[in-house]
């Protein structure tokens, strides 16, 4: 009886192996589950936050504002570039351009001096073309529509019967904004020494 007692307890042992393994094995895609819900959950919370993030920043005044200031220097920056341009065998267009420019009382000057311009240009045969070195927004009161701004210029001057000459500058303009956005009415020299001088 004995003997009969021990075979079934060592029949009942691997049995029991067994079913202890059984009951081990699903434990790893638990772990593997787990570790999926709280990465998706971890990815929920970072996108919430950057979206909020996101809507804030697309929101912010000082987000807008620099944007308009962003704005002023490059058509300001244009604008002075364009007044400074001139190229005496496409001279209608360099006076299309300058009013397409301007607005105000500078604007009624151009309109106002057209001909003139445009005889002496030609008959000069003067060639000017600016490029800007830098400039700078120096005001800007975005709800009124006013700004001013300070660009650096190098513009090469040909005239005929000279040499070409590069001329140093430094300008101030002053921009309104219009219906068809942002307008020089004023332009003016800085003093400046031009490179070379003391």
């Amino acid at each position: 009886m004995t003997e009969t007692t021990a075979e079934t307890t060592e029949a009942r042992e691997p049995a029991e192996t067994s079913a202890s393994a059984g009951t081990r094995t699903p434990k790893l895609p638990r772990i593997l589950l787990t570790a999926a819900v709280a990465l998706l959950v971890a990815a929920v919370a970072v996108a919430g936050w950057f979206g909020v993030a996101w809507f804030r920043a697309a929101n912010d005044d000082s987000l807008s504002y620099s944007r308009t200031r962003d704005e002023v220097n490059r058509v300001g920056t244009n604008a002075v570039v364009t007044m400074n341009t001139l190229d005496y065998k496409k001279v209608d267009q360099g006076l299309a351009d300058w009013e397409a420019a301007t607005t105000g009382a500078l604007h009624d000057e151009i309109l106002k001096g057209k001909k003139t311009s445009r005889d002496a240009i030609v008959q000069a045969e003067s060639v000017t073309r600016a490029t800007p070195l830098s400039s700078a927004v120096s005001e800007l009161d975005d709800r009124a529509g006013q700004a001013s701004i300070l660009v650096a210029l190098k513009v090469n001057v040909t005239v005929k019967g000279q040499q070409p000459a590069d001329k140093y500058m430094r300008l101030s303009g002053k921009l309104q904004r219009t219906d068809d956005g942002w307008k020089l009415y004023e332009i003016g020299q800085v003093p400046y020494l031009q490179p070379g001088q003391q």
